[in-house]
């Protein structure tokens, strides 16, 4: 017996938390259980959607960014402190108006590693 959508699991995101970054500013430790529960019910909603249809349909929901290019000095840092300094690439996925949920891209699977509710990482230019 397979699981409701299994046949596709591969055309669809799935989570990876072992990168998440615990001591940094972006952080899920901040997050009161109402807020983290609203955060993984957004997740979920995503995966209904295919790869391309998260990635690859221009701005959002998700796109993606040369990690050489982050104008947050804080992040780049973090990434460092983390080991993470040497990938190339990093993703940000729009949750509401300002939150992004970062991190990489491997395949389908998404390597979370910041929750950005006030869109730090990566401001607007307003």
């Amino acid at each position: 017996m397979l699981l409701p959508s299994s046949r596709t699991s591969e055309e669809r995101v799935c989570w990876r938390f072992s990168h998440l970054d615990l001591d940094g500013p972006w952080g899920l430790v901040s997050l009161d259980h109402e807020r983290l529960m609203a955060l993984l019910q957004d997740m979920a909603k995503f995966e209904s959607q295919t790869m391309h249809e998260l990635f690859h349909q221009g701005e959002w929901p998700g796109k993606r960014h040369d990690v050489h290019t982050l104008p947050n000095r804080v992040a780049l840092a973090r990434l460092d402190a983390l080991g993470l300094s040497d990938m190339t690439q990093i993703w940000k996925l729009r949750i509401g108006s300002a939150g992004r949920l970062w991190g990489f891209l491997v395949g389908n699977v998404f390597h979370v590693v910041w929750w950005d509710a006030r869109h730090e990482i990566w401001p607007t230019k307003r």
